[in-house]
């Protein structure tokens, strides 16, 4: 059963976790707000010993009383940047380190689309996907075989943009590349701009989902004007539908709550990272509420 026990948030706002007490003060508000799980960023890190930085995290995660869920990488898996490739390698490590079994990456920016010579000003500029597919299996493939070395499972975020981007995209990278280690990070929000079913997609990867985003969005894919991520329960997802699918799969790993209202962020907030983990995680209970009383159950 979904409940409030598995609401986690991504801790990316934290931009310096350069130390014990930067990390313990993350943690505690987290930990005073209500949340149980912890999603960080290896960008948040010093990263000079990425291994003894990630333990450290997660020691005083758990003294805490919470769990890391995973730690993020973003790197780009598409465009063929070995040096890319090489830190997301080092980062299962570090995460195996610190006793973490996931760790989130997306794939990179869609390709640039081929534009027609000068003289054919009246042609439309053709996609390029197909060396941006080639490239991402054997990343994956050297990705794959130190995650299964380490014991670390890959869950794979699909983002707005990537060349993995929606629920079809997802497909076709299963279709191009299946591996035991190779799993997902759901976040409705990217398969909702394209229009997705999102329930129906939750139930077509199933066991493939590992670990959940939870954030909202308006608008179709395009610039920030066309679309956007809003406050959690202001935009476009039916969390109602959304929960019941995640229940219906047997879901039980972290609901990680995600803040990207980046301009409210920047000019009203003045990026103090308390304010947007507790307002997300007041919407994310009110939602599941939302859900409760649905499906006839009590609070969760």
């Amino acid at each position: 059963m979904i409940s409030k026990e598995q609401f986690g948030f991504n801790t990316f706002w934290w931009e310096q976790l350069h130390g014990e007490k930067e990390i313990e003060s993350c943690v505690t508000c987290l930990t005073d707000i209500g949340y149980r799980y912890v999603e960080f960023k290896r960008d948040s890190f010093v990263q000079k010993d990425l291994a003894a930085e990630f333990k450290l995290a997660a020691e005083i995660t758990r003294s805490a009383g919470l769990e890391v869920s995973n730690f993020v990488i973003l790197r780009d898996l598409a465009g063929g940047d070995a040096k890319g490739i090489d830190d997301v390698v080092e980062t299962i490590e570090a995460t195996r380190a610190a006793g973490v079994s996931l760790l989130n990456c997306c794939f990179g920016g869609m390709p640039t689309p081929i534009q027609p010579p000068p003289e054919d000003w009246w042609m439309q500029a053709r996609p390029s996907h197909g060396p941006a597919w080639d490239r991402l299996v054997p990343a994956l493939e050297k990705i794959c075989d130190a995650a299964e070395k380490h014991d670390v499972f890959m869950v794979l975020e699909a983002t707005i943009g990537a060349i993995v981007h929606d629920f079809y995209s997802t497909q076709e990278l299963f279709r191009r590349f299946d591996h035991p280690r190779l799993c997902l990070t759901l976040d409705p929000s990217h398969f909702f701009l394209y229009r997705n079913d999102i329930p129906y997609a939750i139930r077509e990867l199933g066991s493939k989902i590992k670990h959940v985003h939870v954030k909202d969005a308006i608008g179709v894919p395009g610039t920030n004007l066309d679309q956007m991520f809003p406050i959690l329960g202001s935009g476009g997802i039916d969390w109602v539908a959304f929960f019941g699918a995640l229940e219906e799969i047997g879901y039980g790993q972290a609901l990680s709550g995600e803040y990207e209202q980046f301009k409210y962020m920047a000019q009203v907030l003045r990026y103090d990272p308390v304010a947007p983990a507790q307002e997300t995680y007041q919407a994310m209970r009110a939602l599941l509420d939302i859900y409760r009383a649905h499906v006839g159950g009590g609070g969760g």
